[in-house]
């Protein structure tokens, strides 16, 4: 494994380092604009949850992005996380080739 690489950020961290903080918006107060608990939204921001599809529509409509946004973000947090714990696996895959 390269020693080189980044740290994966987490949904929870993006959305708070990228929203919440410059917006000085708290999870209460998001979860109330949003009609949705406290807790899913703490579920979110600590990582004990996934991005739903609705969720994702909620912050697209409230953050004034799109809901394609969210969940592209979602699924690259979630490749990336698994391409590194496949990437020896991964390695030893040989890439099918078609003989006439």
């Amino acid at each position: 494994m390269n020693e080189d690489y980044l740290d994966i950020p987490t949904i929870g961290e993006i959305i708070v380092d990228e929203f919440l903080e410059p917006m000085n918006i708290t999870p209460y107060r998001l979860s109330k604009e949003l009609n949705v608990s406290t807790s899913t939204i703490l579920d979110l921001i600590h990582n004990r949850r996934k991005l739903s599809v609705e969720m994702a529509l909620r912050f697209s409509k409230y953050f004034g992005n799109t809901y394609k946004f969210w969940l592209n973000l979602q699924n690259e947090l979630e490749i990336r996380e698994t391409k590194k714990k496949l990437e020896k696996d991964l390695e030893k895959i040989q890439v099918y080739s078609h003989s006439a």
